[in-house]
């Protein structure tokens, strides 16, 4: 007991002494470590400081060298403007820069950093030496920091028009920090992306990136659509690069513009999504989750996530970019209408996604050389004799009997055939896949997916053109909410009620629902309920009616498609080609299954060895 009575009171002793009660300003030194710590949490937030203030410079070509993850060194050289020899030690000066005189241009900031926080900071935290020139110099200054607050003075050092600024041994003065830092190949995957963003975002600006003097990544400037490919390969992969979907949309003064990845090329984590506002790259997970809500009626796999390189641009008062110490998220002013201008602009891409232009075959094909003639027209499609049992009755009165196999061949041999991106069809295979050629070789439709993609688009058009059609509860649905969810019920009253949903609060925590979409009458309406209530809680909008009504109508779409063997006649097979090259999202079913894929002639040669 004696043993364990002097242990405590040893405890007790060992404390430190109680702080003081009176206040005292800190001494600058704390303080800038302090700031810093907003600023560098490690070697990739330094690297991201340093290379925005090279593109801010105007640099076009940025030299990256980093050692042990950036653990030990790094180095950023550019080619940008440089900094005044009378200008260099007031730029490593807490709250110094050209980039902001009056605090009104807060609301309109148009560089990546503004704050005048970066270099300082990284400067209390390590030992830095800055090299920096001008195009009016007729030699560099080079300026060293030893991370004691001190700044030397600048001394004459040969360099090209630019700056070079290394970073080494971060947060050696701030061992409570440091053994936060990762191990050296975490820091690096850090590193690596980091770049990847910025090569995005900058895809005018060469950039390279060295690790312990080996070259890991190179991007050249793209300055050709064929750079822009070979760049895009090395930030996502030859397949997205292959079959990226475009993205252009705009309204009023609002633009969105990038790449999406097809809906069958997803990943498990959202770690390939890029999005800039106004050229900076940041995070924002309400956007995520606008761009994944378009691709909720073509995703196999709805756990998993797109890939895509957003860009928005919108009028720079609209967006606060003072809201995060790394800048890394930004603030909008009309946030429900970028939510849904993104989801628009995601939706209208995968909608024309269809064969209005070749879907890339999914190995890599060399398509410098031109396209082989194809085997067009002859009656060949025309004289072809095949078992029909003409069970399709309603796909026929959907589609035109205008829709024929192709004309007769000319009398002109040398007059060109107008040939359709799914071209004509030849036959079935297995019952279950409509062979069809076109100008780069052959087309392989799954007839079940395609017809179920027809069907529910046509399903959906007529519902969302017909007026809501809501049912009358005898009985309410009352359930318990939390005071928070019931406010905000209340407040979104209007908007359920436009989506059929006729709410009330019977008590501070009691939802009643008085009617119901007439679609969704089998639905746990407590769980939509509340999954719509937690939509607006976080992004501030909900598609979850319209998602459980899809659900619904997919089904039906499935249910009623045509199935394996079911034999369809030539013209029946042309029509099915015909209307999927008109109707959005033609190339997955509602389940997210592709619904045709292409063949080319060369990947037909290669497998015969024909050509060697």
């Amino acid at each position: 007991m004696e043993n364990r009575e002097q242990s405590v009171n040893r405890v007790v002793i060992e404390q430190d002494p109680p702080l003081s009660a009176r206040i005292r300003k800190l001494d600058e030194t704390v303080i800038d470590k302090i700031a810093a710590g907003e600023v560098v949490e490690r070697p990739a937030s330094v690297l991201k400081e340093l290379i925005e203030n090279s593109i801010d410079a105007g640099a076009t070509r940025i030299q990256v060298e980093i050692r042990s993850g950036g653990l030990e060194s790094m180095l950023v050289r550019d080619n940008g403007s440089g900094i005044r020899k009378d200008e260099i030690q007031l730029a490593l000066a807490r709250h110094a820069t050209s980039k902001l005189v009056a605090f009104s241009n807060l609301e309109k900031i148009q560089t990546l950093g503004f704050r005048g926080e970066a270099l300082p900071s990284i400067a209390s935290v390590s030992r830095l030496t800055m090299v920096t020139r001008t195009g009016e110099d007729a030699h560099g200054w080079r300026v060293v920091c030893d991370g004691s607050g001190s700044i030397g003075a600048p001394e004459p050092a040969q360099l090209a028009v630019g700056t070079e600024i290394e970073v080494k041994d971060l947060f050696f003065n701030v061992p409570a920090r440091r053994k936060f830092l990762r191990k050296a190949s975490t820091e690096f995957t850090h590193i690596r992306k980091l770049i990847k963003q910025l090569a995005l975002g900058r895809s005018d600006i060469a950039i390279e990136l060295r690790h312990n003097n080996r070259q890991v990544d190179r991007y050249p400037a793209a300055d050709s659509e064929s750079a822009l490919k070979e760049r895009l390969q090395t930030v996502f992969d030859p397949h997205f690069a292959d079959n990226r979907i475009r993205v252009e949309w705009q309204e009023d003064d609002m633009r969105v513009n990038g790449w999406i990845g097809p809906p069958d090329y997803t990943r498990s984590q959202p770690d390939q999504q890029y999005l800039f506002v106004n050229g900076r790259g940041i995070r924002d997970r309400s956007i995520a989750h606008a761009v994944k809500q378009a691709y909720i009626d073509v995703l196999f796999d709805t756990s998993r996530f797109p890939i895509f390189a957003i860009y928005l641009e919108v009028n720079a008062e609209l967006v606060d970019v003072n809201v995060h110490p790394a800048k890394a998220e930004v603030r909008f002013s009309e946030s429900r209408e970028v939510y849904w201008l993104i989801n628009r602009a995601v939706r209208g891409a995968l909608s024309g996604d269809q064969p209005t232009t070749r879907r890339m075959s999914r190995s890599l094909i060399d398509t410098t050389e031109p396209a082989r003639q194809s085997g067009f027209p002859d009656s060949q499609q025309g004289t072809m004799s095949l078992p029909v049992n003409d069970i399709w009755a309603q796909a026929t009165r959907q589609f035109p009997k205008s829709f024929s196999p192709p004309p007769a061949k000319s009398a002109r041999s040398d007059e060109p055939i107008s040939v359709p991106p799914l071209g004509f069809a030849l036959a079935q295979l297995g019952g279950a896949y409509v062979l069809a050629e076109n100008t780069d070789g052959l087309i392989i439709v799954d007839m079940h997916a395609a017809h179920e993609r027809l069907t529910y688009e046509r399903l959906k058009q007529e519902y969302e053109s017909s007026e809501l059609q809501v049912q009358n509860l005898l009985v309410p649905y009352v359930f318990t909410i939390s005071n928070e969810e019931a406010e905000l019920a209340l407040a979104n009253s209007e908007l359920l009620l436009s989506l059929g949903l006729d709410v009330s609060l019977l008590s501070d925590d009691t939802l009643s629902v008085r009617t119901i979409p007439r679609i969704l009458d089998k639905c746990d309406m407590e769980k939509l309920l509340r999954d719509i209530i937690a939509d607006l809680t976080e992004h501030d909008s909900s598609s979850r009616v319209e998602q459980a009504r899809n659900e619904l109508l997919a089904t039906v779409a499935c249910h009623s498609a045509i199935r394996a063997n079911d034999r369809l006649s030539l013209e029946e097979m042309n029509a099915l080609l015909r209307q999927m090259e008109v109707t959005g999202l033609s190339g997955y079913c509602s389940h997210g299954r592709p619904t045709w894929n292409q063949i080319t002639m060369k990947e037909l040669d290669r497998l015969f060895y024909r050509g060697r």
